[in-house]
């Protein structure tokens, strides 16, 4: 039975002789200031820039895109779709900026992991990233006087920090059901899926996304939207009520509530078994074994948290097979038994959100103590929001994170967001994962330091790799990755329907760190969408095959930025293929900077500052003793028009490719091919125009000086 009892305020108003400022009634909590803006090195003194850019034949403003060239593309009359994200044009046109909006996204959520309330914070600058509006308030525990669960039967101070965080809930859940009652009629599937081809069974078809009224609901105030606030709200509850205290205390509850039910676990080690999705579940230690929907809601809970407070914990599921070495056991909804369409491999058919997934919904979990925690899960987990919100955030500890897709950070048509303060982590999964954003979404991953791997399954290409997601690019031998730091938009030639693409951004603050993925990773952009690729420093190593590092399709953003003074590898575990190390196709933009250490570069064509189809590329590195070692002369400072772009609908535009590399002792060039164009080396210029036209601008360079170009997005 479902009953909701009267609770009074836990606390009063502040009496007359009791003012706000009063040591004894604090003032009303409020969320974290901005961080502080960088300072742009865009324009700033670049004496190499300049230098690179007159052996390009180009003048600084002439870099990137403007109104005319939007005339000539061919895909010219759908480009300002709704879904377009207002900040992006203004990014996209201009590619040496491109650095200062990655660099704020940095500075933005290691501020946000920073404050006494991360989850909140990094939640209100997603929000800033779909340009919602931020205008709720924290709740003030002094001043609820509406009806609230009965929690009289926990002890006094633990019911008080609860009340607050209850009182978010229901706020969360009036907003979903506004947002249930607003939903257009008859689009059941969008509201189950809601993904648009992406994260779905290739039975099922693609939700109606192509509908007006679909697309409008999706944009008002009245759809996904009206959970944020309310969500980041929540977040702030939960994090501002000191749980940590709590901690080791012998306390039970178990209740049902209109919300869903509230459970509070004791410190013991608890296996609580497949229990269902739960409104709000509090554990107080323990090595505890998870398998229901830890923080994930359903249709029938709109809201759902979980906080543990401490313990070696496992997150998983009800397995239902063994499983392999690269597979995760199925769920009951068994993997894909390829009647349907023989590109794909056995996909795990799994229709169950966990682990911090907001599934037309919100649903959030906060694992503190610092240990080291497993989560297994195999889709739309771990930071998981599709048309609502999920959050994951973990404290620290050696943890390990296993997917398949969907996971570690993943927003589409919503926000998803992971948090890990810290340790050795290792990151695992296919596809549409690890700072993924779809359209209108963004997805967050947030690695605060430690020596970290981030492995998404590349592919038969590789002796351990398996293939399982269709890639266009590697048929049958690569997954399609879309990880790492990746925008995605849907383009839809068949049924007329383009919608641009969101924002998916890895952020990893510290550490030797290992990246390997297949197809579209590493801070990669597709259809007007931006993925940004953040690493803070360390010796780590970059592995891919296309459209990769800063490799970008399709009038879209992406961007590999590598801080610090580690000495890097790139490509050197696997075999690389085209599109990456800083590359443009088809009116997008790719950026590939490093600042220093003794790096190592492996690439293949259109590579390393390469440009192809109106794009533009650029790469820069801007210190140490560096080796670069293409498998082919098309790349490196490559200005290069297809003939693939040319077609009666699209005007001839400029393709700009630019390679720079500053500093440092003496820099090798591997470069055993012919001498038709200028040879890379060592305090020298160079840049190729493949076809010798007037619209290939390729340029490069290796000498001292400033780039203007830079890791962090700010003058050093």
């Amino acid at each position: 039975m479902i009953w909701i009892l009267a609770l009074l305020a836990c606390k009063g108003e502040p009496t007359k002789t009791q003012k706000r400022d009063s040591p004894l009634v604090p003032n009303p909590p409020a969320f974290e200031d901005e961080a502080a803006e960088i300072a742009c090195a865009a324009f700033s003194e670049a004496p190499l820039m300049d230098q690179v850019l007159a052996n390009a034949n180009l003048s600084v403003d002439e870099i990137g895109y403007d109104d005319a060239d939007w005339q000539g593309a061919s895909y010219r009359d759908v480009l300002d779709d709704p879904f377009l994200l207002p900040w992006f044009r203004g990014v996209h046109w201009s590619p040496l900026e491109v650095q200062c909006h990655s660099g704020q996204i940095a500075a933005d959520l290691d501020h946000a992991a920073a404050t006494e309330h991360p989850v909140a914070t990094a939640i209100g600058e997603a929000m800033g990233l779909l340009a919602e509006d931020r205008v709720a308030v924290p709740i003030d525990p002094w001043n609820l006087t509406q009806d609230l669960v009965d929690l009289s039967e926990l002890p006094a101070d633990l019911a008080e920090a609860l009340v607050p965080i209850i009182v978010a809930m229901q706020a969360v859940a009036e907003a979903r059901d506004a947002m249930d009652d607003a939903a257009p009629q008859g689009n059941k599937e969008l509201v189950e899926n809601g993904h648009a081809g992406v994260m779905i069974d290739v039975r099922q078809g693609h939700p109606n996304l192509a509908a007006p009224i679909v697309q409008e609901w999706i944009l008002s105030e009245d759809g996904p939207r009206r959970m944020y606030d309310p969500a980041r709200v929540l977040a702030f509850a939960i994090e501002h009520a000191e749980l940590g205290q709590f901690a080791g205390e012998d306390v039970t509850f178990d209740a049902k509530t209109d919300l869903g039910k509230i459970i509070v676990a004791g410190p013991g080690d608890d296996a609580p078994g497949d229990i269902g999705n739960i409104a709000l579940y509090l554990d107080l230690g323990g090595n505890d074994t998870y398998i229901h929907p830890a923080g994930a809601n359903n249709a029938a809970v709109s809201v759902a948290v979980h906080i543990d407070l401490g313990g070696a914990d496992t997150y998983g599921y009800d397995e239902r097979d063994g499983g392999t070495d690269q597979l995760l056991p199925a769920d009951i909804a068994g993997r894909y038994d390829g009647d349907f369409d023989a590109n794909f491999g056995d996909f795990a058919l799994s229709r169950e959100g966990r682990q911090g997934a907001g599934r037309f919904g919100v649903g959030m979990l906060f694992d503190y103590g610092g240990d080291d925690d497993i989560y297994r899960s195999l889709r739309m987990s771990q930071g998981y929001g599709h048309l609502g919100l999920g959050a994951l955030y973990d404290d620290g500890g050696d943890d390990s994170y296993d997917g398949e897709g969907g996971v570690q950070g993943a927003g589409i048509l919503g926000i998803g967001l992971l948090i890990d303060a810290g340790g050795n982590d290792a990151y695992n999964t296919f596809t549409y994962s690890q700072g993924f954003g779809y359209s209108q979404g963004v997805g967050i991953a947030w690695d605060g330091g430690g020596d970290d791997v981030w492995f998404a399954n590349p592919g038969k290409t590789e002796d351990s790799g398996l293939t399982i997601y269709y890639s266009p690019q590697l048929p049958g031998n690569g997954n399609n990755s879309f990880v790492q730091g990746a925008g995605y938009g849907y383009r839809a030639d068949g049924v007329d329907t383009w919608l641009s693409g969101g924002i998916g951004v890895l952020r990893d603050v510290d550490g030797d760190d290992d990246y390997t993925a297949s197809v579209f990773s590493q801070g990669t952009g597709y259809w007007q969408g931006t993925g940004y690729l953040i690493d803070g420093g360390g010796n780590d190593n970059y592995d891919a095959h296309y459209y990769a590092q800063g490799g970008a399709a399709h009038y879209a953003v992406g961007g590999l930025f590598d801080a610090g003074e580690g000495d890097d590898k790139i490509n050197v575990g696997m075999s690389s293929n085209s599109m990456h190390v800083g590359a443009g196709h088809d009116y997008s933009v790719g950026v590939h900077v490093n600042d220093g250490g003794d790096d190592e570069y492996v690439y293949g064509s259109l590579g390393a500052g390469a440009s192809n189809c109106q794009g533009v590329g650029l790469f820069v590195d801007n210190g140490g003793s560096d080796t670069y070692s293409p498998n082919t002369s098309y790349s490196t400072g490559l200005g290069n028009h297809s003939t693939e772009c040319e077609s009666p609908q699209r005007a001839v535009g400029q393709s700009v490719g630019l390679f720079l590399d500053s500093g440092g002792a003496t820099d090798t060039y591997n470069w055993p091919f012919d001498d038709q164009h200028p040879i890379p080396g060592d305090d020298t210029t160079f840049g190729v125009r493949w076809h010798d036209t007037d619209d290939e601008h390729g340029g490069g360079i290796d000498g001292d000086g400033l780039t203007g170009v830079y890791a962090k997005g700010s003058v050093p």
